[in-house]
């Protein structure tokens, strides 16, 4: 594992002053329809420093459904935000989840023979997680007040309270998903967004975002609601693919966790620290990680393989095995960051 290194929101000597957007909240410019596949898409400015400007790096399209539409992803030539542009309006994006995506589907549906390892493989990253966010907030107590945006199954409040005892809240927009938090784990669960929760503002010591900033076509609003409904000194934990990582400097636009037009923000480091401090949030801790599946899943598109939603286990078992041999090579493949922020 690559080490950890440590950041802050000061600037450091020679970087330019940090960027303040016009408004706060991610900007449409335009709406109109894609005649290409019929969606309803909406051109935006940059959601980090809401500046116009920018230029196309590559394009990227479905590769789980394989719905029709090409999506160009961008670089913001102000403040170097990387982001899908023009993207579905919020409207259309949820034909791009539906009930097959594989986060929705619990381990115990999958095909018998692959059910033990993967709930193994599923327990090994909440595990991991919850070190990753103890090296900077000290062990979690049975009282810690822990919500998990973008919940899904509950997976990391499951093994919180297996192994830490505290019992954390989940929220997500997905009934189904909540549904099952709530009727299968017998667990707290809110249906809906941060803005929507109902939340008190100051009472959570706390929040975790895991594989979900990238995918919120607002990521400003929802840390500005995540440091409103945290207790001041508290911690926010937020897990996100990097743009700057080795795969997908590679793999470009056959990056696995490209995703398009499901993630729609790309992150690095510095920009995402730049989005915290304006939101009210001190960057304390990056632990740059990789996952060996995923970056298989990433030669088997650069090859011309074709993942099918009906075939993913096949998929799976060929990823795997390609990608066991970067298991000796961690420290220099690191496509994802676990990022750990205090608020201020």
């Amino acid at each position: 594992m690559m080490a950890a290194t440590t950041a802050t929101s000061a600037e450091q000597p020679g970087q330019p002053e940090p960027f303040r957007a016009a408004n706060a909240r991610t900007r449409v410019i335009k709406t109109f329809v894609n005649p290409e596949n019929d969606e309803q898409q909406e051109e935006i400015a940059c959601p980090l420093c809401g500046k116009e400007e920018r230029e196309v790096r590559f394009q990227g399209s479905d590769i789980v459904f394989h719905r029709k539409g090409k999506y160009d992803v961008v670089r913001c030539t102000t403040c170097d935000l990387e982001y899908v542009n023009p993207r579905p309006t919020f409207a259309s994006l949820g034909a791009h989840y539906p009930d097959n995506y594989f986060c929705y589907v619990p381990p115990e549906e999958g095909f018998p023979l692959f059910r033990p390892i993967l709930r193994w493989f599923l327990t090994g990253i909440q595990r991991r997680r919850i070190a990753f966010l103890e090296r900077t907030s000290g062990r979690l107590r049975p009282e810690t007040r822990v919500l998990d945006v973008g919940c899904g199954m509950n997976d990391l409040l499951y093994s919180m309270k297996q192994t830490r005892g505290c019992v954390g809240t989940g929220l997500d927009f997905k009934e189904e998903m909540v549904a099952y938090v709530r009727d299968r784990l017998k667990m707290p669960v809110i249906n809906g967004t941060l803005a929507t929760s109902g939340i008190p503002e100051n009472s959570i010591d706390v929040v975790t975002m895991m594989e979900y900033l990238e995918h919120e076509p607002d990521p400003r609003k929802t840390l500005e609601e995540a440091r409103r409904v945290m207790k001041k000194g508290g911690h926010l934990a937020i897990e996100v693919p990097d743009i700057t990582g080795w795969p997908a400097r590679r793999f470009r636009e056959k990056w696995w966790n490209l995703d398009t037009p499901r993630h729609l923000v790309y992150f690095t480091p510095t920009t995402l620290a730049k989005m915290l401090d304006e939101c009210g949030f001190e960057m304390v801790r990056v632990d740059p990680f990789t996952v060996p599946l995923y970056i298989g899943s990433s030669i088997l598109l650069s090859l011309g393989f074709r993942f099918s939603i009906e075939d993913k286990f096949v998929g799976r078992f060929l990823a795997s095995i390609l990608g066991f041999p970067f298991m000796f090579f961690l420290k220099w493949v690191p496509e994802f960051m676990f990022v750990v922020a205090r608020a201020k």
